[in-house]
């Protein structure tokens, strides 16, 4: 059995496109998809009707439709916040029938092959535990990058050890039933085998964090009784994904987001995240409550430096 396992598409259709063409091409019987289909860049219901629309396939929610769930309780008289125009956008374009497909999905599931179960989760505490493990958290992995920068292989090693030397980790993998456990939602490609568990995050589809724009996802294949892990990054047209995005309605709903989101798109660096901690820094500086007041994003706006962050 052959699994391709996709993750945090966040509405990049090219990408999402690129990733299932090379999947059905080796072969794969299923996907399994964990969550985190628009907001980022707008399209969406294409993306939301192409998961639909595949044969073979288990797929779960992550936090952006998490957000699209406590908005459908919401007046939408009360949507003004500007730091909420990506998820308004996201919601209000959506149409009812892709909208209720994305919110009923379920927050986790798991799927049984050859005797094990593979457990699917959008996050996963044992990775995104406090106190926080830098290797893991795409802000940090881009200052660590910035600093001394390393290959992929050796993120696999400092990630693995950086797990490892942890105690409270350790205690918790043993507490895991044995089996296969995949996540995504940091926009970082990783896994790791231990103990009779494997941890797989297949990246970013659509938004990667690793210094790598190519589109990521991972094939997990059953051989002799063993799992076999192939990390993939495909080439697509990233050009015309900028192109697009900057001329959508979403950038004009919502520029600042767009433009962090392009600019990521073209690098595989992580502006969003770098942004959303100096957004949080200004709400603490002023004594502001969750969502910010507009007159608190524009004075995070305008102090915002992309060069310096």
């Amino acid at each position: 059995m052959k699994y391709a396992i996709i993750s945090d598409i966040h509405g990049n259709m090219a990408a999402l496109s690129a990733v299932l063409s090379d999947a059905k091409s080796q072969g794969v019987d299923m996907f399994l998809i964990l969550g985190d289909y628009g907001t980022a860049f707008p399209w969406v219901n294409e993306v939301a009707e192409t998961i639909r629309s595949l044969d073979s396939c288990l797929a779960i929610r992550g936090n952006h439709e998490e957000y699209m769930i406590e908005l459908s309780g919401q007046n939408q008289s009360s949507w003004v916040h500007e730091q909420l125009k990506g998820v308004y956008w996201n919601y209000l374009t959506l149409t009812e029938e892709n909208r209720e497909y994305l919110m009923s999905l379920p927050k986790t599931a798991k799927v049984s092959n050859d005797g094990e179960e593979i457990h699917l989760a959008h996050d996963f505490d044992l990775i995104f535990r406090v106190p926080k493990i830098e290797l893991f958290q795409s802000v940090s992995f881009r200052e660590l990058m910035i600093k001394t920068p390393f290959s992929h292989e050796e993120y696999l090693r400092l990630g693995r050890e950086a797990l490892l030397s942890r105690s409270d980790v350790i205690s918790d993998i043993a507490a895991l039933p044995k089996g296969v456990y995949l996540f995504g939602h940091n926009h970082l490609q990783f896994y790791m085998e231990y103990d009779g568990r494997l941890f797989v995050n297949p990246g970013s589809c659509g938004s990667p964090c690793d210094f790598d724009p190519r589109a990521s996802y991972t094939i997990l294949e059953r051989l002799e009784n063993r799992w076999k892990v192939f990390e993939q990054r495909l080439e697509y047209d990233i050009a015309a994904t900028s192109e697009g995005l900057l001329n959508s309605n979403l950038a004009l709903e919502a520029p600042v987001w767009s433009s962090l989101n392009e600019i990521g798109l073209r690098t595989g660096k992580n502006y969003v995240g770098a942004f959303i901690e100096h957004l949080m820094q200004s709400g603490r500086k002023f004594g502001s409550t969750q969502p910010l007041s507009n007159s608190i994003w524009d004075i995070a706006v305008k102090t915002w430096s992309i060069d310096g962050n």
